[in-house]
């Protein structure tokens, strides 16, 4: 089993940090920023989860195809336009989602969603998310979507 996957299986986190000398590239580092502040205290499954949302929205005709745009898009995401500080102050937290983000990036790790391209954190009652949907996933406090009609049941996967 690739490290990643088996990290997120059995709890541990098996890959290397990128080094000094190697730098972020720019779909990694936003990868990582919007993994951060969406999810840094939902844990490894909780991260990828998130993830595996702007991953799929590039595979998806209507949305943008690179993580830049997608993660900007609007304001898709909350932290993007809550006019704080986008800077991580968390360094754990933060190098651990620049690893997922590369891995993500570098490995097709397993979309725990089932394809969800929207999700909301589970406090929120009646999101409004547009169009008919379907709930996908659970993941520690978030709750995931697809499309309607999508066949695959619900997932509900622990945050840790």
């Amino acid at each position: 089993m690739r490290p990643l996957i088996a990290a997120l299986f059995m709890g541990c986190l098996a890959i290397s940090w990128p080094s000094r000398a190697e730098p972020l590239t720019d779909a990694v580092r936003v990868m990582a920023l919007n993994m951060y502040h969406e999810a840094r205290g939902e844990g490894l499954r909780g991260m990828v989860a998130v993830g595996w949302v702007v991953l799929n929205r590039m595979a998806d005709p209507a949305y943008p195809d690179t993580v830049r745009e997608v993660v900007y898009q609007g304001c898709q995401f909350s932290w993007v336009c809550d006019r704080r500080s986008d800077r991580p102050r968390d360094a754990r937290a933060w190098r651990r989602a620049v690893q997922l983000a590369a891995a993500l990036l570098r490995e097709r790790v397993p979309d725990p969603t089932r394809g969800a391209l929207w999700y909301h954190a589970s406090r929120i009652k009646r999101p409004n998310l547009g169009s008919p949907v379907t709930t996908v996933a659970r993941i520690g406090r978030h709750v995931f979507y697809g499309r309607a009609g999508r066949p695959n049941p619900p997932l509900v996967v622990a945050s840790r």
